[in-house]
């Protein structure tokens, strides 16, 4: 984190000046929110469960097109491998979340308000302004920054790593009040526009209030970059209390389905924390459960999940049919179930579910269903010898744009073509692969490898030819 906070610093200090008086232009921001994503993708390790990311940005499209309107940017989501509360927006559009913000939220309104008032703050063009405020203390937090980078093994370098982050944080990430209200204010009409219950922000709001002293070592870092304040509770309860009388909103305006938020988060918690720690946790408040007598499938069914990222995967299938009497009668858990077979190499089972699955679609969360369903199948056909099948629907998903930010999609996609000897293509999409990961200079080497085996009339060669002049253009810089 300590690196990310100084790219964005150097990234504003070098920036082309502009006035004082004036705020960064939007193409400026694209190009930062840009930059910063590489970064993070770099510095972090961001979640790529292409449900989770499919639901979270599906939710974030709704409360642009229902609740914002008009954008001059099209809001992405990302989900950083994190147990921190934390949530915070970028230029341009870029929002990342924490998959510890997960933890305390209990409804998809909760979920909601957060997306809402990161959204705002990009909306209000916050971070712009923050921008502005760095570059007037450019040359002593530069050298600080730099200073605990470069010396920081020993105590005056750890020292001055603490300075300057902290200096940072609050110069750059950390709002001041006023911009506060403002994304709150501006989050509250979002979520109320689109549907959703407002009083979810008042709920969000009061569990920070009680945590709020403890931020540091409860890990709430978010608490540290928007700070709370009573004024901004009062005001937005007040805001809240309004809405009473209208008619009720819903908890679950997106999806319709509070089933399937418990599922999500459930996933993000097995996806996100040590396995092996997780394992220890789950199987004691399991047999603590069985003892009062008052078992929860979601606590078996989160365990079902961490057996199987652990590799445990005849412990994983069991666990999970044991969950699945006590759930409810969704396809989404059978879904579930199809992947804990695959994941243990039982492919002929996994597809005999997978082809067995009736998913409504007239349900919101229909084609973020589908898409799993289809990614599924297609590995499973790959797995078992059905290349040609499995391609045809690799390239339903490519071209339907459904799996643009997940690298895993393309190493798997990569690895197909290469077995049926479409080695530009292989090439190709190995190299979106790696340029996702952060990787870019393995990124360029296979997008030129590409260009020795595509012909140079189709829309690949062309993409391809372009990714080589950006990574060429980038490793010539000094």
């Amino acid at each position: 984190m300590k690196k990310l906070l100084l790219f964005l610093l150097l990234f504003c200090l070098v920036f082309s000046p502009v006035p004082i008086q004036a705020l960064i232009s939007l193409e400026e921001e694209e190009k930062i929110g840009k930059e910063v994503l590489q970064e993070v993708s770099r510095q972090t390790e961001l979640i790529q469960d292409q449900e989770v990311l499919y639901y979270i940005n599906s939710l974030g499209n709704f409360l642009q097109k229902r609740g914002v309107g008009f954008s001059p940017f099209n809001f992405q989501f990302f989900l950083i491998k994190d147990p921190v509360f934390n949530a915070f927006s970028v230029p341009g559009g870029y929002i990342f979340l924490n998959s510890g913000i997960f933890d305390p939220l209990e409804t998809e309104d909760e979920l909601a308000s957060i997306l809402g008032h990161e959204m705002a703050h990009n909306l209000a063009r916050h971070v712009a302004k923050r921008i502005e405020t760095v570059k007037k203390m450019q040359i002593a937090t530069t050298a600080a920054t730099l200073a605990a980078i470069l010396f920081g093994g020993g105590k005056a370098g750890e020292i001055a790593g603490i300075t300057s982050t902290a200096l940072a944080q609050t110069k750059l990430l950390a709002y001041s009040r006023q911009d506060e209200e403002e994304a709150d204010r501006i989050g509250f009409e979002v979520i109320s526009k689109a549907g959703f219950n407002p009083q979810a922000m008042v709920r969000v709001m009061e569990r920070m209030i009680k945590l709020s002293d403890f931020a540091i070592e409860l890990n709430y870092r978010y608490l540290l970059t928007h700070p709370l304040s009573q004024e901004r509770y009062v005001y937005l309860k007040n805001l809240a209390e309004r809405t009473k009388n209208l008619p009720m909103k819903d908890q679950y305006a997106f999806s319709h389905d509070e089933f399937y938020f418990k599922r999500i988060k459930a996933r993000v918690k097995a996806l996100s924390e040590d396995p092996a720690d997780l394992l220890v946790k789950l199987r004691s408040e399991l047999r603590e459960a069985e003892i009062n007598g008052r078992e929860d499938p979601y606590l078996r069914y989160t365990f079902a999940l961490v057996l199987a990222r652990a590799r445990f995967f005849k412990s994983a299938e069991e666990e999970m049919l044991r969950a699945l009497k006590e759930l409810p009668q969704k396809p989404y858990y059978l879904l579930d179930l199809a992947e804990v077979y695959y994941l243990s190499g039982n492919y002929a089972q996994a597809l005999t579910v997978l082809q067995g699955l009736k998913i409504d679609e007239s349900l919101p969360i229909a084609k973020i269903l589908n898409t799993k369903v289809k990614y599924l199948t297609a590995r499973c056909l790959a797995e078992t010898g059905s290349l040609e099948k499995a391609y045809k629907l690799f390239q339903e998903l490519y071209e339907d744009n459904l799996v643009n930010q997940d690298y895993i999609f393309f190493y798997y996609f990569g690895l197909l073509c290469s077995r049926l000897d479409k080695q530009g293509e292989s090439h190709f999409y190995f190299g979106r692969h790696y340029e996702l990961k952060g990787d870019f200079r393995t990124a360029l080497y296979h997008y030129k490898k590409a260009l020795s085996f595509l012909p140079k009339d189709t829309k690949m060669y062309k993409e391809a030819e372009e990714k080589v002049k950006v990574y060429e253009g980038k490793r010539e810089k000094p």
